[in-house]
């Protein structure tokens, strides 16, 4: 009897913290999904805009077309976040180091000269869907790299191209997950860390690198 009363007990109290956790972490999470969006927004002053949500409280998928103005005709981002309002999932996602992830591409009018790849070493999520992606993968160079401590694999053509975009990601305070140029689609592509105030110099790196690799034509 002592057993099932203090089982009760605790069993109330925990219902009680689970609950009081949600809904703080819930509201927590509504007001950063709603900032990266505003941040989002006032960088690319789109034209147009579509939003597809990906789940409840998991994120969202946009798509903004950009003014005639504009050097570049589409740009594209989506927002994936741990589940941090479940407090018997938000451990384990710890544990097994997910993370927020913010993506952002930007469709330029005009190509670049070459593919770049850029992406975390040992990660075979990443290695898998890059092939997925670039058909011709094996045909370009690759090498290791590191940038502050924290290793990398690049697929290049042109050993310059390296020098270039390595000197652009020295200086920036990014978690970086993946960079990646698509000549065919006139395309950057970078997936970072999510965090408050991230989108801006996300957006400066991805005008630096087109503009420094269409400066090679």
């Amino acid at each position: 009897m002592v057993v099932d009363y203090v089982m009760l007990v605790f069993m109330s109290f925990l219902a009680v913290i689970m609950v009081l956790w949600y809904f703080r972490k819930r509201r927590e999470l509504i007001k950063f999904i709603k900032n990266i969006i505003d941040e989002l927004e006032d960088v690319f002053k789109p034209a147009d805009k579509v939003y597809e949500v990906l789940g409840y409280l998991v994120g969202f998928k946009a798509k903004y077309r950009l003014g005639k103005t504009s050097k570049a005709l589409n740009a594209y981002a989506s927002l994936t976040t741990v589940p941090r309002h479940s407090l018997l999932y938000y451990p384990i996602a710890k544990m097994l180091s997910r993370k927020d992830i913010l993506t952002i591409a930007v469709e330029f009018r005009d190509g670049v000269t070459e593919d770049f790849h850029l992406v975390r070493y040992g990660s075979k999520r990443l290695e898998v869907r890059l092939r997925n992606d670039v058909q011709d993968l094996d045909r370009m160079r690759r090498r290791k790299v590191e940038l502050r401590g924290i290793p990398y694999v690049v697929y290049y053509y042109d050993e310059g191209d390296v020098g270039l975009i390595m000197s652009e990601l020295e200086g920036l305070n990014l978690n970086l997950i993946q960079l990646s140029v698509f000549k065919s689609k006139n395309l950057v592509y970078v997936a970072v860390e999510a965090k408050e105030g991230i989108v801006r110099p996300v957006y400066k790196l991805i005008n630096n690198i087109y503009s420094k690799l269409s400066r090679k034509r």
